[in-house]
């Protein structure tokens, strides 16, 4: 045994007693080599640069650990900081010391039911200003599934998204300390406590909020992902089988799969949804973040490099030779049209130049409805705002920082390998400092990420399909219900599901239609093909769960959807018949409706009253008075409807005791918040609307 005076250095493997469950950790690198198994000794094997500092030793000899490193089996907050800030240290992620500071839960104020990541926060150590830059992180240090080393797995596997990106982090986390994101998972929580996780009394608590139904699809999602990840471990036992990590277990998957749900950020085009260390570490605060996270998303799709990698240079080539081939051809018609056209150059020129003008109109004129987004906004318009935006504030960055260009490229170039976190709204000093994780409303934030906010300018409360085909049912017959349904069906793209109300990601939509098709994939092995009543039961799930979802969102309106599909759905036959058979017509008249309740929300929450916010909104004449008022009635009818799975408040119970369980009382909470938001924003669109019904019908 060596002298524990003296460092002792590992040139060979060396003998220490110890006693089952002792750790040997390496000085000054404090690396934890081994953990004793009950033997009379451990091995410790030299990497060549490493000291081991024996600070104690008692009783009959064996090896204590220092108490000052704490690496026990739950070590407090500050070692797991400790321990990260060093891994942020060895992998280049830097931060401003001079104006921020990573603390722990206990020092840091939060409103609301909002609970810190992992139990750290930031806080400012000065005030902050706009755009200053505070964090800088590699993306090389991010986890993704496209660089991992499951990556081609996953691309044989047909396998993506976040469940792709659980499956990594779960890998990782079974290598353990030889992970290279050791540093960084051990401070992460064991999972976020999101309602999905919470126990059948937690959840009781939910009834009649959108949360409480959303836990249900929750649940066959994630059984369904988890038979992916199941075959997949049995596919390649030589990847998942060296380590003694529980593949098998469900919960083990489904609180991996909350801290990703939590946690993951979107990176670019190829890493996708990514953790991304220290950016995780910044709390959510709705409409009032203070910082936003910059990163160049367009990358190469296949490598991760910026445009210019040998793959996009590939692309150029076969696109110059696609070109240059259809040059030639050109090339060869023209010469035979000037043979064929000689003595008639003026005219034909003429008729040529016509032609073409036709022809562009034409051509513009058939994609016309393509180019109108949900809004009622030409794509073109949009562009010309953005480009107006980005040229202004090029403009205003060039006016103060004239000169500086070479350094603004540098930073562009920086942008394509790094991410960085950048002031978006000033700060005081010695506050906490804030991020966004999207204009989301409470139910999406208690659902994704397990707290709410107080005051939520992005509230909403979902209404199912059913629910609005039944309005249209009882407003004007069954046979009009059936037809609104076969609309929805048949312009589906503009019904897709919004995030606010239906609790998914832009991204996920995206995402959608891809992963479908995987699980169909993965799983046609897992289905018997004579059985088609199986078969008749799982589509009509999908298209039960693919159905588009309405919703009245805060500060009380119907979504901008729901509003036009009303005016048109309840309008006499002539109209209905005449806008839902013509392709043309609807897709023309469905965004300019949409427009008007734009307008007219917009007028009603700035107090305008509401025959002058009708008459400012109706500028185009889209709609008449009275379909405004018939449409209003529905509304604050589906409203109350819906208020009514709220009204009882006794599934509640009384508040548990904080001190004997404070997971509990937070939870309680959370669900309280929840239900007296959702009861808010229905019960002023019931106000709202009921005013609207009487001044306009």
């Amino acid at each position: 045994m060596p002298n524990s005076s003296k460092d002792c250095v590992l040139l060979r493997i060396t003998q220490f007693e110890c006693v089952k469950g002792d750790y040997i950790v390496c000085k000054p690198l404090e690396r934890l080599f081994k953990k004793c198994q009950g033997r009379g000794s451990v091995e410790l094997i030299s990497d060549g640069h490493a000291h081991v500092d024996v600070r104690t030793l008692s009783g009959a000899g064996h090896w204590q650990p220092d108490p000052v490193l704490n690496h026990d089996t739950n070590p407090s907050s500050s070692e797991k900081l400790r321990v990260l800030l060093q891994w942020f240290v060895e992998n280049k992620i830097a931060y401003n010391e001079e104006a921020i500071k990573i603390v722990e839960q206990q020092d840091t104020a939060s409103k609301g039911t909002a609970a810190l990541s992992h139990g750290f926060g930031v806080v400012s150590l000065r005030k902050l200003e706009g755009d200053e830059q505070l964090v800088v992180i590699p993306k090389s240090a991010v986890i993704s599934a496209a660089t991992s080393a499951l990556a081609n797995i996953f691309i044989d596997s047909d396998i993506g998204g976040n469940l792709a990106l659980c499956i990594t982090v779960m890998y990782e986390k079974s290598l353990g300390h030889e992970s290279p994101w050791y540093g960084y998972l051990q401070s992460l929580p064991e999972c976020a406590d999101i309602p999905l996780l919470w126990d059948a009394q937690s959840r009781s608590w939910l009834k009649g909020t959108d949360v409480g139904e959303w836990i249900d699809r929750d649940e066959a999602s994630l059984l369904e992902d988890f038979g992916v990840l199941k075959d997949l471990v049995a596919e390649y036992p030589a990847v998942f089988g060296g380590s003694n990590f529980k593949w098998d277990c469900f919960e083990s998957f489904v609180k991996i799969a909350s801290l990703v749900s939590s946690r993951a950020f979107s990176v670019d085009v190829h890493r996708d949804n990514s953790m991304v260390p220290f950016a995780d570490i910044f709390n959510h605060r709705t409409a009032k973040e203070n910082v936003h996270i910059v990163c160049e998303e367009m990358v190469c799709p296949v490598c991760g490099e910026a445009f210019g990698c040998e793959h996009m240079d590939a692309l150029e080539e076969m696109d110059s030779h696609e070109g240059a081939s259809k040059g030639e051809d050109e090339s060869e018609d023209n010469s035979e049209s000037e043979d064929d056209s000689e003595g008639e150059e003026d005219s034909e020129y003429d008729e040529d130049d016509d032609s073409s003008d036709s022809e562009s109109e034409d051509e513009l004129g058939e994609e016309l409805p393509l180019l109108v987004d949900l809004m009622g906004n030409t794509v073109a318009s949009e562009l010309q705002q953005d480009e107006d935006v980005e040229m202004e504030s090029v403009g205003d960055k060039n006016s103060e920082h004239s000169g500086e260009s070479d350094s603004d490229d540098d930073q562009d170039d920086e942008l394509v390998d790094t991410l960085e976190m950048v002031v978006f709204r000033p700060c005081k000093a010695n506050t906490e400092v804030f991020n966004t994780y999207g204009e989301h409303g409470s139910a999406y934030l208690l659902h994704r990420y397990g707290f709410c906010d107080t005051k939520n300018p992005f509230d909403s409360v979902s209404l199912s399909t059913e629910n609005v085909m039944q309005a249209f049912a009882l407003s004007v017959s069954e046979q009009r219900a059936i037809d609104v349904a076969a609309v929805i069906r048949r312009f589906e793209d503009l019904f897709e599901s919004r995030h606010r109300a239906c609790g998914q990601d832009e991204d996920e939509e995206e995402e959608e239609g891809e992963e479908e098709e995987d699980h169909e994939h993965d799983h046609d092995h897992d289905h018997d093909e004579g059985n088609n009543e199986d078969e008749e039961q799982d589509n009509q799930a999908d298209d039960d769960e693919n159905a588009p979802r309405f919703s009245i969102d805060a500060p009380g309106h119907p979504d901008l959807n729901l509003a036009a599909l009303l005016v048109l759905g309840l309008a006499d036959e002539e109209v209905f018949e005449k806008a839902s058979q013509s392709e043309q017509i609807f897709r023309h008249y469905f965004p300019v409706i949409r427009r008007f309740w734009t307008l007219f929300q917009y007028e009603l929450d700035n107090d305008t009253p509401v025959p002058a916010a009708f008459r400012k909104a109706n500028q185009e004449g889209a709609v008449r008075k009275a379909s405004v008022g018939t449409v209003s009635n529905v509304v604050y009818r589906l409203a109350e409807a819906r208020l009514q799975l709220l009204a009882d408040d006794s599934v509640l119970g009384e508040k548990p005791a904080a001190d004997s369980d404070p997971l509990m009382t937070s939870r309680w909470e959370s669900a309280k918040l929840l239900r007296s938001n959702e009861r808010k924003t229905l019960s002023q669109c019931i106000k709202t609307y009921k005013k609207i019904a009487t001044k306009l019908s």
